[in-house]
């Protein structure tokens, strides 16, 4: 399952995945890819993401 957020502050997108182990993390996205930047618990992602994300199309 792939969700897409915009930061609120940089305007870039960023990929939202959960790993088979129950974490979330969020990749970035460049010329190379896409790269993890930050992986955390479930309800621990939640917390992060509506500080300063909003969910893209």
């Amino acid at each position: 399952m792939e969700i897409f957020y915009t930061n609120v502050f940089t305007n870039k997108l960023y990929r939202l995945n959960e790993d088979g182990v129950s974490n979330w993390y969020l990749s970035l996205r460049d010329e190379e890819g896409y790269h993890e930047i930050e992986k955390i618990s479930g309800r621990d992602m939640i917390r992060f993401v509506e500080g300063g994300y909003k969910k893209s199309k």
